[in-house]
């Protein structure tokens, strides 16, 4: 019965704490087709236009008022086969962060669906649609939808005039994700970039998973009642019980030394790590053959955020900064708070060009985020770039990081300063 309890709990803690089913929709190959909304093909003359296909950044400008003036963006999550899209039954959230700078009062989210029993290829509105109208402060700052939000629309429901059951939201066959806006534009410059589109939901269905377990104690439990006719076998029931117990006290033992391993080296606010897993970092990076660049970072009047605005503002600002700056890293690359509001990236390489390139993207990255929802304050930060060269200290490295640091704070901040000399590479 022990073992029994402990199996069930471990597969319920397995199903609600098991990572998240993740689609990055604006991965490479994610989706087939990516493409701009708008009345006539792109060109000199279109209303919509690209400003960095790359990076998902168009603008659309219409001078007069016309009947149908699209703008948004569309991502095809069908193939050659229109009919033929993507199950997103599983899949509970859709997280969106779009830079808007514009007129419309809304941004719309739309999900098209192609069910079979009423949707034509040939007729590209046929497929259900599900929208949800967003305010467009809301998207001022990343945002987190439940897809059970979305629903499908009056006129779509008018215009086809079908059974109630066709109406209801479905997203078993999704053939593309719309991003656009639902307002007049007319007169207004509108200015949108795709950042992040990511659908996020579960590997299994829960309830499945869940009747899977009941019918696992009922199992058990007849097999319990059959075996326990004889001495030998609850013997070894017991001895089974025990063991399993065992199995299971140490596992739970193992993932809490590595809780609180993460948490000796993780800093509490940002979630990056502390000085201590820096520390730690720096120490297995010296060690490797590529060498490690230093940035240090340290936003620019960051006390008087807290005194003006209180240390929620500034907590938020750091949370803000961290994430920015993670965003913009590789998966190899180490991120941590040295302290206050000072942060240190270390990167294997053996080029500070190249981290010096990295410091101002990132500058001009926080320079450009809106961090404060509020739009009360702007943030910028200074950079301090230096070199450890294979087979040279990275303490030392990190003091003439903080002296070009210094000097970039002195020079009148929000700037990169590199230290161009380093250490000879020697044996320590």
């Amino acid at each position: 019965m022990i073992a029994a309890l402990a199996l069930s709990l471990l597969a319920i803690l397995g199903l609600e704490f098991m990572p998240d089913r993740q689609l990055d929709l604006l991965a490479p190959g994610a989706v087939h087709n990516l493409f701009l909304a708008s009345p006539a093909p792109a060109g000199a003359g279109s209303p919509v236009q690209w400003v960095d296909a790359r990076r998902r950044h168009w603008r659309c400008h219409y001078t007069a008022p016309a009947p149908y003036e699209p703008c948004g963006i569309t991502l095809m999550l069908s193939g050659k086969d229109p009919a033929r899209g993507v199950d997103l039954t599983r899949l509970r959230t859709l997280e969106l962060d779009l830079a808007y700078r514009g007129s419309s009062p809304h941004v719309r989210v739309a999900i098209r669906n192609f069910d079979t029993r009423f949707s034509r290829a040939e007729d590209a509105n046929s497929p259900r649609i599900h929208t949800i109208h967003l305010r467009s402060r809301d998207v001022q700052q990343p945002v987190v939808l439940d897809l059970a939000e979305l629903t499908v629309p009056e006129w779509w429901i008018a215009q086809y005039n079908l059974p109630r059951e066709f109406n209801r939201a479905r997203l078993d066959n999704a053939t593309s994700i719309t991003i656009d806006l639902p307002s007049e534009l007319a007169g207004h410059e509108q200015d949108l970039e795709l950042r992040r589109l990511v659908l996020r939901g579960d590997w299994f269905n829960r309830d499945v998973a869940y009747l899977a377990v009941v019918c696992a104690w009922m199992l058990g439990a007849a097999a319990i009642a059959v075996h326990r006719g004889t001495a030998l076998r609850r013997r070894y029931r017991s001895q089974q019980r025990e063991i399993d117990a065992l199995t299971a006290r140490t596992s739970a033992l193992r993932e809490e030394q590595d809780r609180l391993r993460r948490l000796a080296t993780i800093d509490e606010l940002t979630g990056v790590l502390n000085r201590r897993g820096l520390e730690a970092a720096l120490e297995d990076l010296e060690s490797q053959p590529q060498g490690v660049a230093l940035v240090l970072l340290d936003i620019d009047h960051f006390k008087r955020i807290n005194d003006r605005w209180g240390h929620t503002a500034g907590d938020e600002v750091l949370r803000r900064v961290a994430a920015i700056v993670a965003a913009n890293l590789r998966a190899r690359d180490v991120i941590g708070r040295w302290g206050g509001e000072e942060f240190l990236i270390a990167c294997q390489g053996q080029h500070v060009e190249d981290a010096a390139h990295l410091a101002e993207k990132l500058r001009e990255s926080i320079e450009s985020s809106c961090i404060d929802a509020k739009g009360r304050f702007g943030i910028t930060a200074s950079f301090g770039v230096a070199l450890a060269p294979p087979g040279t200290s990275a303490q030392r490295a990190f003091k003439r990081a903080d002296a070009a640091l210094y000097r970039a704070k002195s020079a009148g901040r929000n700037r990169v300063e590199v230290d161009t000399a380093h250490d000879a590479a020697t044996t320590l």
